[in-house]
Parts: structure tokens; C-alpha cells; sequence
């Protein structure tokens, strides 16, 4: 390869990755603080933010069922995911700092406000993240490809945690100390985040101009009559359901543990709270960057399918032991933080690769290419998991007398911290990796994929029986 189409090449994964800061500052950021702001200075109850907080991901899960048929469908010459990339740079931002404004009047009153907030960020959330996914089959040039453009995605979006979850409750205490009230210091942090994610959104906006294939519009895709029966055709294909197992387990797990990391600290490990979760963030952060190119390396040799198998087994397994253990020191949570990195790296970093994959395999048997609704069915119902993961964390704290304003809490709800932080992430993860091992797709049957639809678009003679055999062997 020569050093300009290296450059060229880096250039491309930096675009895309950069893009990602949206979904990096902005879904991390709520899936972890936003109870704390809710039961904080919003000032509900645990059990009104939990209800918040399920409900509001469920419009995640609902819109995505149309934004995926929208794009694939969009008739534009500047393209189908671009200009909505472009127009999140300004609409997005804006509605997340309404999100965390701290409003008066009574308790209902503020229910509904939230809800309303909640529901109308997630809408305008999934828009930009289901049309930024899709890009990525376009932006991809083949398996291998693939994985190298994900572990820059994965570079960018670890830094963006170490900003966005180790920074926050440091960010606020300090300007808390300086008099300035709760409301107004967490106004000022979300704001902060926001330029970042501009620039990020407009970045990738301006450098994939002419990346994204253009005038491949599925005339059929702009029925809506049609969509039921193309969800339907799309979930006959086995990987595909695979996967959408795999992610449905995986966001239970993830979102069991970013919801109950802040809780956990503050109340079971001893020391300043504050210090330990900005501590706890970095650290994974930074075990994020050892991580990364380790996964790579190891995706590219031995396939992304083993590798996932491989990395939710282990924090399964270390997370269950480290429970038994007990993880209240900070050594020990710090342990923890590095089986969790590793597990979240493994699954996140490849997912999305996958989804590419599925494409073409869609394509290899439709002709047809529907990245918008492959992306957008599986974050339909995979967004049932993560209101189901908040749902299922506030229902247990709150059957233990779970009091957020609290300074101390119960032994009860102690116990059940630990369980929803360490535990029940564990044996979910057990659950993803065997779910992971019967996914089938690898690197030699999707060459083959990638040649037969060369093939046909050439108008050259089909594959072999033998190789068209290993192709099938895939969908079983």
C-alpha cells in the first residue's frame, strides 16, 4: 500500500470515527448519569427516574423501526446518511442540553417534562445513529477493512468516555466549590459536551463527502406498505438473528453495569466518591487504549466472531468470581473495571463490523442493499433490552427501600447494588458469548460473498458449487 493511500485511508477511519462522538458523549453520558441528575437536581424519586428513564429509551426502539426504511429509501444527490448526519450537528445538541435543564414546578409536572425531553432526544438520537452506522457499509472496504475502521471508531469513542464519564462529577464538584448552583454546573458540562459533538457531527459531514455510494436507492424500500414483509424477509436470515440475540443479551449486561456503576461506588467502596468513579472511568479509559489494538490484532488473525466468544466468556466469568469476592475495595473495583473493559471492547468494537457483513449477505440473496433497516430492526429490539435493563435495576433497588438522596443506604440495598453491578452483568455475559458461538459468518465465507457480488455486478460466471456451498453453510 502506498503512504498516500495509507493517508487517504487513515483520514477516512478518523472522519468516521469522529462522527461517533455523538453517540460516544451523548448515549454513554445518559446511560450512566442520567438517573443521577434525575434523582439529584432534578429532585425525583429513584422510582419516578427509573420509570423516566425505561420509558424515554422505548421511543429509542420505536422510531428505530422507521429511520432504517427513511434512509435506505431518502432521495438525495448529497445521499442518504450524510445530510442527516448534518442536520444532527445543530437539532441533537441542543435538545440533550434541554434534557439535563433543571425546571421547577410540581412532581408531575416535572415527569412530564423529562419524558417529554427524554423522548424527543432519543427520536432525534436514533435518526443520527442508525444513518451514521449505516454509513459505515459504505465507508468499509471488506472484513478486514472493516475492523481496522472500528478500532479507530473504538480509539476515539475510549477517549470520549474518559471525558464523559471519568470527567463529570470532578467538572462539578469544582465548579459547585466556585458557587455556582447544581443546576447551573450541569448545564454548563452538557453544554461543553455539545461543541465537542458539532465539531465531531460537521467533521465527518465535510471529510466523507463522496464516500457514500450514491444512486442506490431500493424504489420497493419507500413503501411502507412493504415494511412488515421486508422486517420479515431480513429476520429469516440467521446470522442476522444471531446477532440481534447476541446484542439484545449484551446491552442488558452493559446497561445493568454504566446504570449501577455510580450508585455502587458511592455507597459499597469506601473513599471519596467522586475521586473512586473519576478514578474507576480513567482507568477504563485508559485500559481502553491497551485494549483496542489487542483486539484488533487478535480479530484480524483469528476472526471477530472467536474473538466476542472469547471476550464476553472471560468477564463473565471473572465478573461472577469477583462478586463472590466482593468488590469494595478500590484494587478490587479497579480489577473489575479491567475484566469489564476487556468484555466491552471485545463486543463493541466489533459489532457494528458484523452488521456490515449482514449486508452483504442480504444482498448475496436479495440483490437488494438495506444497511438503514438491518441497522434500525436490531436497534428496534435491542432498545427493549436496555429499558428493560433500567427497569429491572430501579424495580429491585426499590423493593430493597433504595433511597437515592440518601447518604447511607440499607444492608438490603447494598446487597442488591452489587448484585445489578456485578452479578447479573456477569451471567448475562455468559449468555452473549454462547449466543455469539453460534453465529457462523468468518472471514473465508465472507471473501466469498464479497467475490460473488463483484461477480455479478460484472456480469462474470457465479462462483463454484464448492464455494457457493461454504456461502450457505453460513446461514445455517
Amino acid at each position: 500500500m502506498t503512504d498516500t493511500a495509507k493517508k487517504n485511508g487513515l483520514r477516512k477511519y478518523l472522519a468516521y470515527a469522529l462522527g461517533f462522538l455523538g453517540d460516544a458523549f451523548y448515549y454513554q453520558f445518559i446511560s450512566s448519569y442520567l438517573l443521577v441528575f434525575l434523582t439529584g437536581p432534578a429532585g425525583l424519586s429513584s422510582k419516578d427516574a427509573g420509570t423516566i428513564g425505561s420509558v424515554i429509551v422505548l421511543a429509542d426502539a420505536f422510531f428505530s423501526l422507521f429511520v432504517g426504511r427513511i434512509t435506505d429509501g431518502l432521495k438525495c444527490k448529497y445521499g442518504r446518511r450524510r445530510p442527516i448526519i448534518l442536520m444532527s450537528a445543530f437539532v441533537l445538541p441542543l435538545i440533550f442540553c434541554l434534557t439535563f435543564l433543571t425546571v421547577g414546578g410540581s412532581n408531575w409536572q416535572k415527569i412530564v417534562y423529562y419524558t417529554a425531553m427524554g423522548l424527543l432526544f432519543y427520536t432525534f438520537f436514533i435518526t443520527y445513529y442508525v444513518s451514521h452506522i449505516a454509513l459505515g457499509a459504505d465507508i468499509s472496504d471488506g472484513y478486514d477493512d472493516s475492523i481496522k475502521l472500528n478500532s479507530v471508531v473504538s480509539f476515539v469513542t475510549n477517549l470520549s468516555t474518559l471525558i464523559c464519564l471519568a470527567m463529570p462529577l470532578p467538572i462539578l464538584k469544582f465548579l459547585q466549590e466556585r458557587g455556582m448552583t447544581p443546576s447551573a454546573s450541569w448545564l454548563t458540562l452538557v453544554l461543553g459536551m455539545s461543541a465537542l459533538v458539532v465539531f465531531g457531527l460537521l467533521f465527518c459531514w465535510n471529510e466523507t463527502r463522496g464516500r457514500e455510494k450514491l444512486g442506490v436507492v431500493d424504489q420497493k424500500s419507500q413503501s411502507w406498505t412493504e415494511m412488515l414483509r421486508d422486517y420479515k424477509e431480513l429476520l429469516r436470515i440467521k446470522p442476522y438473528r444471531r446477532l440481534i440475540e447476541t446484542k439484545f443479551i449484551l446491552n442488558f449486561c452493559y446497561t445493568m453495569y454504566s446504570n449501577a456503576m455510580v450508585f455502587f461506588i458511592q455507597y459499597c467502596v469506601k473513599g471519596d466518591s467522586e475521586w473512586v468513579t473519576s478514578l474507576a472511568y480513567t482507568t477504563n479509559s485508559i485500559l481502553g487504549f491497551v485494549v483496542i489494538p489487542v483486539v484488533t490484532a487478535i480479530a484480524m488473525k483469528y476472526g471477530k466472531r472467536r474473538m466476542t466468544v472469547f471476550t464476553s466468556a472471560f468477564y463473565g466469568v471473572a465478573a461472577i468470581a469477583l462478586y463472590f469476592t466482593g468488590v469494595h475495595s478500590i484494587p478490587l473495583l479497579l480489577l473489575y473495571v479491567l475484566v469489564h473493559s476487556i468484555g466491552v471492547h471485545g463486543f463493541w468494537q466489533l459489532y457494528t463490523t458484523n452488521l456490515y457483513d449482514v449486508a452483504d449477505l442480504d444482498e448475496y440473496r436479495t440483490g437488494r442493499r438495506r444497511e438503514g433497516n438491518i441497522v434500525g430492526l436490531q436497534s428496534f429490539l435491542c432498545g427493549f433490552s436496555v429499558s428493560l435493563s433500567v427497569r429491572v435495576m430501579t424495580l429491585l433497588l426499590e423493593q430493597t427501600g433504595f433511597d437515592g438522596s440518601a447518604a447511607v443506604q440499607n444492608a438490603a440495598s447494598l446487597r442488591m447494588l452489587g448484585i445489578c453491578f456485578v452479578l447479573l452483568p456477569g451471567i448475562t455475559s455468559i449468555a452473549g458469548a454462547v449466543s455469539m458461538y453460534l453465529y457462523r459468518v468468518e472471514r473465508e465465507g465472507h471473501l466469498l460473498v464479497r467475490e460473488a457480488l463483484d461477480r455479478r455486478a460484472a456480469g462474470e460466471a457465479p462462483l463454484s458449487e464448492a464455494d457457493t456451498t461454504k456461502i450457505e453453510a453460513m446461514f445455517l
